[in-house]
């Protein structure tokens, strides 16, 4: 019997065209939490851009993983606080400071601000359909929180930071995009931190995704379902290859897993 379910967002819940959630998703997933199914976010993206974005209309999730895993948080608090080591952030500014060229996105809990802005920027914005944030110093890593460290690079370029941040691992969302985590699994353990704070075993868990960065939770949990334009190697992971976002293809799974009862026609 499936407790709890681990929602993406960017390509999943909410589509690249239409910016935000689906009215019919919206209704089932509070059908969903009726039922007593816990749902919960599990995304790359940081807690103040799903305030500040409005892409998730009203839906109040029972907790929230974000920052791939490593800020996980519910309405009574933070229980999951996984930062990037100081000492890779002062080599990746190193990097910055010797490519003035390169620009790179850098998240907290509660504040993220860009190193610069360029053209790759405003690329990567645009596809994000977020608002591009603040540029602030780069010595501000070194000074607060820092739970992802995002440059805008190529394929190429990736390896100037990743060889110099031996502490973290990275994943690509964008070919201009890499997020840069403290070492371990991203989405996937802060699943499991979910799981051991709310005592679900592993066969209550089910998960929706289509990404490189939702391939260690689609290993994880015990019913994997790959969006229809996912990854090929999230397919490969999957249970179950459902329709595509714009196609309603959370809801068409819930009901082919009949978690939700089939809509009279």
């Amino acid at each position: 019997m499936i407790r709890a379910i681990f929602f993406d967002i960017d390509g999943t819940m909410v589509s690249y065209r239409n910016k935000i959630m689906s009215l019919k998703l919206r209704e089932d997933l509070k059908a969903l939490q009726r039922a007593g199914i816990l749902i919960f976010v599990c995304s790359g993206r940081a807690p103040q851009d799903l305030k500040s974005t409005g892409m998730l209309r009203d839906v109040e999730f029972d907790g929230y993983i974000t920052i791939n895993g490593q800020c996980c948080y519910n309405a009574q608090g933070v229980y999951r606080d996984n930062p990037v080591p100081v000492e890779d952030l002062r080599a990746a500014m190193a990097v910055l400071d010797a490519h003035p060229e390169l620009a790179a996105l850098v998240e907290e809990n509660g504040v993220s601000y860009l190193t610069c802005h360029n053209q790759r920027v405003d690329e990567v914005f645009e596809f994000l359909h977020t608002q591009k944030y603040p540029v602030m110093p780069v010595q501000r890593m070194l000074e607060h929180k820092t739970y992802q460290f995002v440059p805008f690079v190529s394929q190429k370029e990736e390896e100037l930071f990743v060889s110099v941040m031996p502490g973290c691992s990275s994943t690509r969302w964008h070919p201009l995009g890499i997020d840069v985590m403290a070492k371990g699994e991203g989405k996937a353990d802060g699943i499991r931190a979910t799981m051991e704070h709310y005592g679900l075993k592993t066969e209550e868990t089910m998960a929706f995704g289509d990404g490189e960065n939702d391939l260690t939770m689609m290993a994880l949990v015990g019913t994997a379902v790959a969006m229809g334009d996912a990854d090929d190697r999230v397919k490969q992971l999957a249970h179950y290859v459902t329709a595509t976002v714009e196609d309603e293809g959370i809801s068409q799974a819930l009901r082919h897993f009949e978690i939700l009862p089939q809509e009279s026609v």
